[in-house]
């Protein structure tokens, strides 16, 4: 599945990343996930484990 890939590059891109690679790669992981599947109501939860507030604060999750 194509959503497959995208998390794997995501969690690729956090081994060993310090703060700043992290914000950058969830940023990043979040506008894709935006472009493709419009909104993260839809995201694997285990992403909320670790961008869930992220994507609070991006407005990509619906109150």
């Amino acid at each position: 599945m194509k959503h497959d890939r995208l998390l794997q590059t995501f969690f690729d891109e956090i081994h060993d990343a310090d703060e700043a690679a992290f914000y950058q790669a969830a940023h990043s992981f979040l506008n894709l996930w935006d472009y493709e599947y419009g909104h993260a109501a839809d995201m694997p939860s285990e992403m909320n484990h670790y961008i869930g507030q992220l994507a609070y604060d991006s407005e990509l999750v619906e109150e």
